[in-house]
């Protein structure tokens, strides 16, 4: 691997060929550090019988989707899709979730994923600004997402605002929430994109395109701007 695509530890995460193999040879090598020796995997199309000797829970809905979206987990997000709409597969799922959120929001989403990774995925700012703000300030959404830094002068004004960002190649999203230092708020959804320069991307470069971040850091700096300004004109 060149080392320009190494991260600044010297590592760099990649995706495995067979995950359920990999899942399970992990589960092997730390039962055998506890003395439990296990036979190899087998990949299987049903659930095995067998007699359950422990349960562990997982933590609560809410910290689980605090923590996606604050380190962006893309997994986490495709895996509680799949469970709260229980259809089967990805793209049975997504379009239960396009139907529930034009259903509950109006508009008309159109997604094939959870994570926002499949580029066939459809939705407008507008309507995805009406369903930060019918979901409420007030409501579940804003405490699971996490602050967004603005400028000096903007933090002078008391403007908070607690948003969520999504990034692609080329694409930048912002959506979320500003509160005003007299408690006054307004929900907005901001989409930056140059699609054009998006499709141009060599096969070799996807990792890391020619002048991505530079791109990524322009686009950031609009969202703040724009932010602030509402803040001004609104406060």
């Amino acid at each position: 691997m060149a080392a320009s695509a190494l991260g600044a530890n010297g590592s760099r995460w990649l995706p495995v060929r067979h995950p359920e193999l990999y899942t399970a040879e992990v589960f092997q090598t730390l039962a055998r550090a506890q003395g439990i020796t296990l036979p190899d995997a087998q990949v299987t199309g049903s659930a095995p019988t067998g007699t359950e000797l422990a349960q562990l829970g997982s933590p609560q809905l809410g910290p689980i989707l605090r923590d996606m979206l604050r380190f962006s987990t893309n997994l986490t997000a495709e895996v509680v899709g799949l469970s709260a709409s229980r259809a089967g597969n990805l793209r049975g799922s997504a379009l239960r979730m396009s139907e529930w959120l034009s259903q509950r929001y109006g508009g008309a989403p159109s997604l094939v994923d959870h994570s926002g990774l499949g580029v066939a995925s459809r939705i407008t700012p507008l309507d995805m600004a009406r369903i930060v703000a019918k979901a409420g300030p007030s409501g579940a959404l804003k405490g699971l997402m996490r602050s967004f830094g603005l400028s000096d002068a903007a933090k002078a004004l008391k403007v908070e605002v607690a948003a969520k960002t999504g990034t692609l190649n080329f694409v930048s999203g912002l959506a979320g929430y500003v509160t005003l230092k007299g408690g006054r708020q307004f929900a907005f959804a901001i989409f930056a994109a140059d699609l054009a320069r998006r499709d141009a991307i060599a096969l070799g470069d996807r990792e890391r395109p020619p002048g991505g971040r530079e791109w990524t850091g322009r686009a950031r700096t609009l969202q703040a701007a724009l932010i602030e300004n509402w803040a001004a004109r609104l406060g």
